[in-house]
This record gives C-alpha cells, structure tokens and sequence, in this order.
C-alpha cells in the first residue's frame, strides 16, 4: 500500500510540473517578418504615400524603433541570424541555403523553435523559412507560398484554432514585399487572392529615395513595391485579427520586422543603411496604456529576437552564449542606457557573391570593413536582374544615387561616415586626420565584438586601425593631355597675362599669371580626369566646349568652377561654388579636402547631360536641355556648343594641377 501510495504521488507531482499553463498564463509570441522592406516604408515610420493601416496599428498599439539593423542584407543568412541569435559568421549559414549555394547551419547550432520545443511550446512556421536543415521539431509547417498572404492568414487561424493547452509560438515568413523590377509585369503583387484588395500607387506621386535614381523605371518599380507592402499589410490585419477571435491577443507578444532592406542597388547585401536598416515593432500585451505608442531610440537587431523569445517564454538558451539580448527592457520605454550600437556581419548572399563585410554602427558614425576590397564588389542576382542597375549600365550614367558607380564597385578598405551630416554615406572620413582617433576608438571597439563572437575570418584578415597610402588609379582607356614636361598640346588665350608653366611634373597657374589655356584639340562626348591643388581663396576653372576665346569663356563656352569654398573672402551665389557650371547651376558642397591637398576631379559630358565628381562624391548631376530660362539661355549661348576646347582658366590665383587626362565617348 506503501508502494501504491508513493506512485500516486509521483504521478501527481510529474503532473503538476509538466502541465501546460491556462490560457491566463501563457506567453505566446507571433512573429510577423516581411521580405526586403526599408525601414521607412511603412505609414507609421513617416512614409505619407505607402498605406500600412495595421502596421501603423501596431506601432500604435506596441513600441516602434527608430534604430533597428538587419545584420546581414541578405535574405537566407538574415534568417540564420534572426532563428539562431548568432552572427552569419557563427552559424554556419554564410549564405543561401537552397539550390547550389548550399550554405547550411553548423550541428551544434540549435534554433528557437528547437529550445522552444523543449520547453513545451508548440511550434508553427507559416510561409517562407529559407533555413537549412530543416528543423524537424516544428509542429505545424504546411507548404505555402510567401506571396499568398490570405492563404497564410488562413492556416495562421487554422493553428491558432487548434485545441491545446500548450503556449505556442508562431512564425508568419512573408515573401512581399520583394519586387524583381525586370519587366513590368513583374511590378507589383504577383498572386491576387479572392477576397482581397490591390492598391495602386501613382508612380509620379512616389517620392524616389536619395540613394536610387530618379527615372521611370524605378518610379515604376516603387510603385510596384508599395503595391506588394500594402497587400502584406492587409494579410497581417487577417492574422492579427484571427489572434483576437481566437482569445490569445493578450497573451502573446507580437513582433513585426523585416529580414532587410530592398534589393535594388545600394541596398541588398550590403552594410549601407537601405540594406540592413529595418521596420522594429513589438508589442507586449502586459504594458500599462501609457507605456504603448513609444517610440524608441534603443539600437538593436535581428540578433535579438531569439533572446527576446527566450526571455518573454521563460526558455532556457543553448550552451553556447548567444551574440544578442533581450530587448523587453527597452520595451515601452523612449530610452534605455547602453543601447547605443550595433555590430553587423556579412560573408555571402549566394556562393558565388563573397564579399565578406564587418560593420560597427553607433548613433552618430559607421565604420565598415571590406575584406576582400580589391575586388570588385559582386551584385547579387536580384539587383543584377533590376530594371534599376540594368538602365544604368544601358545609359551608361556614371552615377548611381548619391554615390558614383566606380565607387560602388570598387570600395575603399575602410569606410568611416558621419551618419548626421552625410546620411547618404559617400564622404568616406577613413583617412582624413581629424577623424583618425575615432577610426581607432571604432576599429577596436568592432574588433573586441568580433574576437567575442567567434569571428574566424579574423584569422585571415586584419583590420587597420590607421590610413594606408593607395595606389594611383591606372587607366589605360584614358590618354594624357598633360605630358608633365612641357605645354605641348596648349595654346594660351588671354596672353596678357603671364601665363601657365611646369614644375616637378605639375602645370602651375601662378598668382600673377594665368590666362586663358587651351588644348589645341577639339572634345565633344567625354570623361576628363584630373587632380588639382588649392590655394586659399584660389579661383580658378575648367572651360567646356568652349571656342577659343579672349573674353567671356563662361558665357561662350561653360566654365566648371574651381574655387576655395571657404576660403573665398566675397560673398558667392550658389552657382560660384566649385563644381557648379557657372552662373548656371549650382553644385553640391563639402566634397573639397582642406587647401594644400590634392583633389580628385572628374567631368563627364555625354550629349547635354554633365555629371562632376570630387573626391568621388557626385556635386553636380544635370541636364542642360532642362533648362528653360531664356534670359539664361540667352547669356549664355555656349550651353548650346556640342564640341569645344578644354580650358584652364586662370583669375589670378595659384592652382596646381597633374594626371589631366581624357577618355572621348
């Protein structure tokens, strides 16, 4: 009877600790993850065109952070990132998993659903996983596609409609919004669904952001774009809603996020904001009203979800320490110390794309480094596929953004921004001496995180902490105009003055000389390259398909200012600055180094479009047929010149200039 008794009660305490909690008491969690969405494409982050009603439901309803990052801008390895809370070069996932590119989570890895699952959660996984090997201790895994939102929304009930006792945790993996843009059928959302709706987006009333183009292909694209978030947003709306009808919505957490940014160029595998700045939103059914509608400036990640999900379900992590933390402290909360930075990590987006970046962002600067940076950055094929990089190869435009294409392709080693004053990141501060203390404190700082999580990339490469010299750029398209000795090739207008002459490979315009100097030689189409060194309050130009003329070369031709922005004692008007085509158009400032350093200088006429880039920083993109003022017209007829001579036009300021030379299209 002893005996009986004893296993009575060991049947009853088994029971008590292995029961599943009351609906009361559960801790659920729903994951809504949307599929190459910019952070700012939702209504609530600022986008007055793009409708999100129940996005922006969320956000009012949760808290939404301004500061959330995608590690890696690539969809297979973000997802290794987001179910592991282990960096891509920890986990094994380096890059896609399916197909050939055969990137796979190391054994040992174990994902949340797996420690979920030990905890007596049941599982679910609706839409697009993108993660290898299969997890086998997911419950509830029906094959659907990502694009079908009410078909998803539809199993989404079925699960949460299930008869148990056991808490779960919930996984809605959207394939919108994630455009091609090759061709406009392709524009847009692909499956249209019975019961519901598509929104149309005038692409003329879409404002293009300052990192692509603005041409009608991707305004189009755009267009498309929204179209598909819109319609991820009606289906998360039917699995918010199927929630509600189902008595969980207040126990559960809710979190809806992205695994990156877009896949047009500038964005997709890579560590530039529009790749791996995200849309962050939770909500945690237990805070207070007046905790809710918060927006918080906390900097967190992807890594963080899988120690939020442990730390919200009460679930013990895997032996090995996981790369993030939890972000419920910060919930509800507009600030929250010590959340002020954020690692990233890049290695591959399909095999044959290796690129391995590592990039430490704070509030105010990003560093970024390029492992392997003396090759050619490698596009993945779905920005490869865009009508977006196509028209630019097709148009043969040497700008792509804000940034030029050389310096898309071929990147500096280290890339270091001032993400207040330059959020468009193309002033790269690496190697300028006023910023090198903080190159070291960032470098030192990425290198610690990097040493801590395991980076075995580290055994390879070292990082540099200081500016290394780089080599001169040999282009043997380009033929010289300069031969470095003598003036052969020049002729001099203007000889009133006293003229130009060569010093230690340099053609000098003196302080008490100048003139008008020509090349002998006609230019129509071209691209002219120079490096050129600035007195203070020098002034000087570079004439364009001008005559030769005694007078007026500004007027008769264009004239390409060069001057000392800052150091110019009179008081300019926009189109004086350097760069701008002058008295004309405007260019952009803050390109120049400090005086008595060498600049690089390029200018590209093609037809009437002129392009000028400093220091590989785009100042001026213009089209001369867009300009309609005839008074303008009318004072300067040289707009109209379709060849001319190149100039060096001296006012009598000290100028320095070398490796002027010239490519004809």
């Amino acid at each position: 009877m002893r005996h009986f008794l004893c296993f009575l009660s060991l049947v009853f305490s088994l029971s008590l600790t292995t029961a599943p909690l009351d609906a009361a008491e559960q801790r659920n969690v729903l994951i809504l993850f949307s599929d190459n969405q910019n952070w700012n494409d939702c209504g609530c982050y600022g986008n007055s065109v793009v409708k999100t009603p129940h996005i922006d439901q969320l956000a009012r309803e949760g808290t939404r952070y301004q500061n959330a990052f995608a590690t890696t801008a690539s969809c297979g390895p973000s997802r290794g990132v987001f179910y592991t809370g282990l960096h891509v070069h920890a986990n094994g996932q380096y890059g896609h998993p399916h197909g050939d590119h055969n990137f796979r989570l190391k054994p040992k890895v174990e994902t949340v659903f797996a420690l979920l699952d030990k905890n007596q959660y049941r599982t679910a996984m609706i839409g697009k996983y993108h993660l290898f090997p299969e997890d086998t201790t997911i419950d509830f895994q029906p094959k659907v596609s990502g694009y079908r939102v009410k078909e998803m929304a539809d199993l989404a009930t079925e699960f949460l409609n299930q008869k148990s006792e056991k808490p779960f945790f919930l996984v809605m993996g959207y394939h919108d919004p994630h455009p091609t843009s090759r061709t406009q059928p392709e524009w847009g959302v692909k499956v249209k669904e019975s019961g519901m709706s598509l929104t149309n987006y005038d692409p003329q009333k879409i404002s293009v952001p300052s990192y692509l183009p603005d041409r009608p292909e991707v305004r189009e694209g755009l267009a498309g774009y929204y179209q598909q978030i819109s319609y991820l947003d009606e289906g998360i709306g039917c699995v918010l809603k199927a929630l509600e009808a189902a008595g969980q919505a207040d126990n559960t957490l809710v979190i809806f996020t992205s695994d990156h940014g877009s896949s047009e160029p500038g964005a997709m595998a890579n560590h530039y904001d529009p790749g791996v700045r995200i849309p962050f939103i939770i909500r945690d059914p237990i805070l207070p009203e007046a905790e809710r509608g918060v927006v918080s400036d906390a900097m967190v990640s992807l890594l963080d979800i899988t120690p939020t999900v442990l730390d919200w379900t009460d679930t013990k992590g895997p032996k090995y320490k996981l790369h993030g933390r939890s972000i419920l402290p910060t919930v509800g909360k507009e600030h929250t110390p010590d959340w002020d930075e954020v690692c990233l990590s890049h290695v591959f987006h399909e095999v044959t794309m290796y690129y391995p970046m590592r990039t430490l962002r704070t509030r105010d600067y990003k560093l970024i480094w390029n492992l392997e940076w003396r090759s050619k950055y490698p596009l993945p094929i779905d920005t490869l596929s865009r009508a977006t990089w196509n028209e630019t190869l097709k148009l043969q435009e040497p700008v792509l953004g804000q940034r030029s294409v050389h310096k898309f392709l071929f990147r500096d080693e280290v890339e270091l921004y001032d993400l207040k004053q330059d959020p468009d990141e193309v002033v790269n501060l690496a190697c300028q001496p006023e910023y090198q203390a903080l190159r070291k404190e960032l470098s030192e700082k990425l290198l610690e995180h990097l040493k801590q999580t395991d980076d075995l990339w580290l055994k390879q490469y070292t990082l540099p902490i200081s500016c290394a010299s780089e080599v001169e750029e040999q282009e043997a398209a380009y033929k010289p105009l300069f031969n470095g000795r003598d003036l052969t090739g020049w002729t001099l207008k203007r000889a009133n003055r006293k003229g130009y002459h060569v010093k230690e490979g340099k053609l000098v315009c003196p302080a008490d000389g100048g003139g008008f100097l020509f090349t002998e030689k006609e230019y129509a189409d071209f691209s002219l390259k120079f490096d050129f060194k600035l007195t203070k309050a020098a002034n000087n130009g570079i004439a364009v398909r001008c005559p030769l003329v005694d007078q007026k070369p500004a007027y008769e031709g264009m004239e390409i200012q060069v001057l000392d922005n800052k150091g110019y004692p009179k008081k300019l008007k926009p189109a004086q600055y350097h760069g701008s085509v002058y008295d004309v158009i405007p260019a952009k400032r803050g390109a120049l180094k400090p005086v008595g350093e060498w600049n690089h200088e390029e200018i590209i006429c093609r037809g009437s479009k002129i392009t000028v880039i400093v220091n590989e920083i785009p100042v001026l993109q213009t089209n001369l047929a867009d300009i309609k003022d005839e008074q303008v017209r009318a004072r300067h007829p040289g707009l109209k010149n379709q060849r001319g001579h190149i100039g060096l036009l001296g006012h009598g300021s000290h100028v320095e200039y070398k490796n002027i030379r010239i490519k004809e299209f």
